[in-house]
């Protein structure tokens, strides 16, 4: 009878391969992906306005952090002037449905990820005092 032929290099008896180190894979670049379509279209949407009468002032997306398994994504907002940074971003936050929803319908995402939205801590200027 015939042996069975198994594919793969040809080793002599008693030698395997699961003693070899495992080669590492490089990280995926799927999440900066996502995160770069997520963050196009949020700014998007709010550069169209939202009715929120809490939004208020010029916002800027910053940027979106995704976790590895893209379940979720951390945006950071920036909101001029300061004053109203968390006003808006309470409005945000209770709009996170509402920018899901655009998001699913504006990007070929199979799932959308949850949001959660965050305040830049912004660089203030602190000025310096004069002293003789």
């Amino acid at each position: 009878m015939r042996e069975a032929r198994r594919k793969g290099p040809k080793l002599p008896p008693g030698i395997t391969l699961s003693g070899l180190p495992v080669r590492e894979t490089a990280p995926s670049s799927r999440p900066a992906q996502v995160a770069s379509v997520i963050r196009r279209a949020i700014q998007d949407r709010i550069v169209r306005g939202l009715s929120d009468p809490r939004f208020r002032g010029m916002v800027s997306v910053q940027q979106v952090l995704m976790n590895p398994d893209l379940t979720m994504a951390t945006v950071t907002v920036s909101v001029l002037p300061a004053d109203r940074g968390a006003l808006t971003l309470a409005a945000m936050r209770s709009a996170v449905g509402f920018f899901r929803s655009h998001l699913r319908e504006s990007t070929h995402l199979k799932t959308v990820p949850q949001l959660q939205f965050e305040l830049q801590d912004g660089p203030t200027l602190a000025l310096e005092e004069e002293h003789p």
